[in-house]
């Protein structure tokens, strides 16, 4: 009777010991997929934060204007695309226009074509002397501001093709006839960078 019930004591204990070496093999496999799966997303984010931050340093190392092609030997070529352009202010200009004297302020802005050469800089001074000789001579006095604008315009590129486009805007002081402040911006391009469906532009 107490040889079995040792017997069975030894049993008891026996499977004891088994389901705690079960159990502690179980936390072992555990801590190892804990420890696999820590380890792949760290991994992932690290990839993720490696692939940022070299895209990022592209983005800043690239400036802005340059245009990069890329050809058959995976290599780049960078390549300039310079804009340049030029204003001046013709201040309290006096024309006689729509049957008063008017007080004019007139910007001036224009775009040189690309790859201009250094030579074929225009000087300002004589396209500002073009303007006034144009609006002191000017032919049609009750012409409203915008279409005297439109042939200013006209008439700057015409005569330097140098340039691919011009801003002009006239701002008209307050007068007696009309005591507002009113303006006209006219923006003009050269007839070859626009595309007009075969017609020039007038």
């Amino acid at each position: 009777m107490k040889s079995s019930k040792r017997d069975f004591q030894m049993k008891s204990q026996y499977v004891k010991a088994i389901i705690k070496e079960k159990r502690s093999f179980m936390n072992i496999i555990k801590g190892y997929i804990s420890a696999v799966t820590r380890f792949v997303i760290a991994t992932g984010v690290l990839l993720f934060c490696t692939t940022f931050i070299y895209s990022a340093a592209i983005d800043c190392s690239t400036p802005k204007g340059i245009v990069t092609k890329q050809i058959s030997t995976s290599k780049y070529e960078k390549f300039d695309s310079l804009i340049e352009e030029f204003s001046f202010l013709i201040q309290d200009f006096k024309m006689n226009h729509q049957s008063e004297e008017n007080t004019l302020n007139i910007k001036v802005r224009f775009c040189y074509e690309i790859g201009i050469s250094d030579g074929n800089y225009p000087d300002f001074r004589a396209i500002l002397n073009d303007i006034q000789e144009l609006l002191n001579n000017y032919p049609n006095e009750m012409d409203y501001w915008e279409i005297v604008n439109k042939k200013l315009t006209l008439m700057v590129l015409r005569k330097y093709p140098v340039l691919s486009s011009v801003t002009s805007e006239i701002q008209v002081s307050p007068s007696r006839l009309t005591p507002y402040i009113r303006s006209s911006i006219t923006t003009r391009y050269q007839s070859k960078n626009i595309k007009t469906g075969g017609k020039k532009s007038p």
